[in-house]
């Protein structure tokens, strides 16, 4: 009899078990297409998670294909009938023509144990720079200058309508203020920090060109006491 009971228990919660299923679906298409972009953009899409079971759906090991793409979850445990927002932001920075990046992830959903969701993007380059940021080592109240290259690999004459430095300490100037196809411009720069230790910040490039109306170059500077410390 005790037997009895305990297989018609097991009876009753096994299906009750099998019931109790996460399941994980995709809002959209698992291909997303981002289209055309320029090697100064960042471009972000939000693809929606949703649990379409009956159990808390949990999402680990969430990782892209390459570091020029992050990818993060709102939430990584969904409940039944509730979503996340998975954010992707691909940097377009270091690539040129077409290129397909993947962002994978694990789930408990028993039928669909790793998701992977695909993108294109068409990388147009108009401008490059070399270097593509700035590092400075410099001495407390002593002014240290590095210039930067901006070559024009498009196909029209580009424009610059400002140059700005997100800190008085840095100065900048432009050898000229425009850009011929296949031609450079120097970017010089110039810091002469009142303080030490790490200084950062952005030079901001206003263009006249449609695709790129402007563009942010990065800067770090390392302060020391003096001119023997840094050697």
């Amino acid at each position: 009899m005790k037997l009895f009971i305990q297989l018609l228990s097991l009876g009753i919660l096994f299906p009750a078990v099998l019931l109790c299923q996460p399941k994980v679906s995709l809002v959209g298409d698992s291909n997303l297409d981002f289209g055309e972009t320029t090697n100064f953009s960042e471009v972000k899409r939000i693809v929606t998670i949703k649990n379409i079971g009956t159990d808390t759906l949990i999402i680990s090991n969430v990782s892209s294909s390459c570091g020029c793409t992050a990818a993060l979850m709102s939430n990584d445990h969904i409940p039944p009938s509730d979503s996340a927002a998975l954010s992707i932001t691909f940097d377009a920075k270091q690539f040129s023509g077409k290129i397909r990046k993947t962002v994978t992830m694990q789930t408990n959903d028993t039928s669909r144990l790793r998701v992977e969701i695909g993108f294109t993007a068409n990388v147009v380059r108009y401008l490059e720079l070399s270097p593509e940021y700035l590092f400075l080592r410099t001495v407390k109240d002593s002014a240290t200058s590095q210039t930067i290259t901006i070559k024009n690999v498009g196909k029209e004459t580009v424009k610059f309508l400002s140059v700005t430095s997100s800190i008085d300490e840095l100065v900048t100037n432009l050898s000229n203020n425009a850009v011929d196809p296949g031609e450079e411009v120097t970017l010089s720069t110039m810091i002469k920090p009142t303080t030490t230790g790490t200084i950062t910040g952005n030079i901001e490039v206003k263009t006249d060109h449609p695709k790129i109306p402007s563009f942010t170059v990065r800067f770090f500077a390392w302060a020391k006491e003096d001119k023997k410390t840094i050697n």
